[in-house]
């Protein structure tokens, strides 16, 4: 794995423990010569014990800070070993993550150039807002992550899903892309702290039980990030989950972290289930609602009971795919919570939602 990142940061980390150390040597000698000559002003030695408190904070924040780097960077190495086109099977690995036979040099060089893109950091975070209806203000946004090559190209999921999948490495590709998904909105967080997003877990990472067992047990030491990610499944990916995954579901949630549910393509789910395990949000394609607010009665009388039954629940309902004004008016005589979809805004760079000048919320559908 490249080193530049990690030095990087382990360069400003060392320079910071240094001067937290020397601050703390400093007060303390001053504070013992006070003590021994006993010809300091008390507002003095009370000021000096202060300051040697706030130095002590600041190195026990230093500790938890480094701790989660160290975390993030032996996840990433692990995926990156396991990423590499030529590498062996490791002790313990899945086999679906051996190379395939029919892995070709094309695929191997594809899979190199995901690498690096990776490796080096260029992942940027993209967003799309997900909107309060009727007012059109951005609450949440869902967050995709894009790869650029060396020369400033976007290194597109088309470009290399297929290398990857004859490869068997999508998988740790997708778990790589998440955990650089998360350092970005940790890095977001900074200036927008009231940012909340919507990140994708990919059926591969949810069936690769030991990054999943990994991410568990990282989300359940940084449980302060459960008021800004809201992680969404796949419907399928639920109803399919192996019990050690509900479990690990259950450990996240248990920290704060709430789940939504995409890919519906019934009205007639257990609605009052997924709610128990901590689902907070569903997401439906606008296709799905208008068709059936414009079948016959019966349909109609199924959608009005789905909307009470997530009401009544307490699941918030996003109807995701909006692309034209002309639906809005049908959109809103459903009484839906929330819309997604390039009517509101495309997926974009974070920098343009969230930027000094980031556009109001007219602006941004435009």
């Amino acid at each position: 794995m490249s080193q530049g990142p990690a030095m990087n940061t382990n360069l400003r980390s060392s320079r910071y423990g240094f001067g937290v150390h020397f601050a703390a040597g400093v007060t303390s000698a001053v504070l013992l010569a006070a003590s021994v000559l006993q010809g300091m002003p008390p507002d003095i030695e009370y000021a000096l014990g202060a300051a040697l408190l706030v130095v002590l904070i600041l190195h026990a924040r230093m500790g938890f800070a480094l701790s989660r780097l160290e975390t993030e960077f032996e996840m990433m190495r692990r995926l990156v070993n396991r990423a590499a086109p030529d590498a062996p099977a490791a002790p313990g690995d899945r086999a679906a993550f051996a190379i395939a036979s029919s892995a070709d040099a094309g695929d191997r060089a594809t899979l190199a150039r995901v690498r690096d893109a990776i490796e080096s950091g260029r992942i940027e975070l993209y967003l799309q807002p997900i909107v309060s209806l009727p007012q059109r203000k951005p609450r949440y946004f869902e967050a995709f992550s894009r790869l650029r090559e060396a020369d400033g190209r976007v290194l597109k999921p088309a470009d290399y899903l297929e290398s990857a999948e004859r490869a068997n490495r999508i998988g740790v590709i997708d778990n790589m892309i998440l955990m650089r998904c998360i350092q970005a909105l940790r890095a977001e967080l900074r200036r927008t702290p009231r940012l909340a997003v919507f990140c994708n877990l990919s059926p591969a990472t949810i069936y690769d039980t030991d990054f999943f067992n990994q991410l568990t047990d990282y989300l359940e030491t940084n449980s302060d990030l459960a008021a800004n990610i809201i992680f969404e499944f796949t419907y399928p990916a639920i109803q399919t989950m192996h019990p050690k995954v509900l479990e690990n579901l259950n450990a996240i949630a248990a920290k704060g972290f709430v789940f939504s549910i995409d890919h519906v393509h019934s009205i007639d789910l257990d609605w009052e289930g997924l709610r128990a395990r901590n689902f907070c949000f569903a997401k439906a394609p606008a296709g799905l609602l208008l068709a059936a607010s414009r079948a016959d009665e019966a349909a109609r009388a199924r959608l009005r009971a789905f909307r009470k039954r997530l009401a009544d629940a307490g699941v918030d309902l996003i109807a995701e795919k909006i692309e034209f004004e002309n639906h809005m008016p049908e959109i809103l005589s459903l009484g839906i919570d929330y819309g997604q979809g390039n009517l509101f805004g495309p997926a974009r760079r974070a920098d343009f939602y969230l930027g000094d000048h980031a556009p109001r919320p007219d602006q941004a559908a435009a």
